[in-house]
C-alpha cells in the first residue's frame, strides 16, 4: 500500500482516480490546486504525486519544483498534451513520468506501479 496525493482541479478526475487508486489498496488524498496539494504535503508525507499539469494560478510544471523541494516522492504528471516531447520536457524538470488524458484504469495502475519502484 502507498499513500499517494492526487492534484487535480477537476473533482470528478479526482473522485475517479481515488477509487481507481484505492481499489488497488492506497491510502489517497486528494487537492483541487497546486497550492492544497503543498498544503497537503505539509500535513503528511506521501510515496507518489500524482498531479495535473493544467493547474490554475501554477501549472504543473511550475509546481513540479515547489513539490520537489518539499518531499522526495516521486511526481507522476498526468495531461492532455502528451506528445513525446512534452513528455521529455516533463521528465528533465524532474517527474517520474506523463500519463496522457484520458487514459484506463490498466495504464494508470501501471503507471503507478512504475513510478514507486
Amino acid at each position: 500500500m502507498a499513500r499517494i496525493l492526487i492534484v487535480d482541479d477537476e473533482p470528478d478526475v479526482l473522485a475517479v482516480l481515488a477509487r481507481m487508486l484505492e481499489a488497488e489498496g492506497h491510502a489517497v488524498k486528494s487537492a483541487g490546486s497546486a497550492e492544497e496539494g503543498l498544503e497537503q504535503l505539509g500535513a503528511g508525507s506521501y510515496d507518489l504525486i500524482l498531479m495535473d499539469i493544467d493547474l490554475p494560478r501554477m501549472t504543473g510544471f511550475e509546481a513540479i519544483q515547489r513539490f520537489s523541494e518539499r518531499s522526495a516522492a516521486p511526481i507522476l504528471l498526468m495531461s492532455g498534451h502528451a506528445d513525446e516531447s512534452f513528455r521529455e520536457d516533463a521528465k528533465l524538470l524532474g517527474a517520474r513520468g506523463l500519463l496522457g488524458k484520458p487514459f484506463d484504469s490498466n495504464e494508470l495502475i501501471k503507471a503507478v506501479r512504475e513510478a514507486l519502484r
